[in-house]
């Protein structure tokens, strides 16, 4: 065998542009409306289970409602967290570099080459055009 296949590290960065802002955005405002979805359903149960529960006379009724209410809390906070970094995102300027995400990929090594064991590089991407991939120290 004189070449092997190994995974390697990728960073996906993004040029801010009109268009990166409009496809993060509707990212954001979907993942808002399946919370409020979620939050409206969880609402619905947590009356019912609330009712349910004060009318067999149940006298932990209070400390499961304390609870049902932080779970509420909980996807609140979460909602909050995603209409702030959608915020954070239409007001990034035009143009900067942000890191989007990462993931792997295959690297071809072969017997004779010089050997780094940190494969990395991180791709630039305009518009979901490749515009660089650059080798990552």
């Amino acid at each position: 065998m004189d070449q092997i296949q190994m995974m390697g590290k990728l960073v996906i960065k993004n040029v801010v542009t009109e268009g990166y802002k409009n496809k993060a955005g509707q990212q954001f405002k979907v993942e808002l409306e399946k919370i409020d979805n979620d939050i409206k359903v969880y609402e619905e149960n947590m009356n019912k289970a609330i009712t349910k529960l004060t009318l067999k006379g149940d006298p932990n009724v209070e400390a499961y409602r304390r609870q049902f209410m932080g779970e509420k809390e909980k996807l609140a906070a979460y909602k909050q967290q995603l209409q702030t970094s959608l915020a954070a995102v239409m007001d990034l300027p035009e143009g900067e570099i942000v890191e989007s995400g990462e993931g792997n990929f295959l690297h071809e090594i072969k017997v004779g080459e010089q050997f780094s064991p940190n494969v990395s590089v991180e791709v630039i991407l305009k518009d979901d055009i490749v515009m660089a991939i650059n080798p990552k120290e």
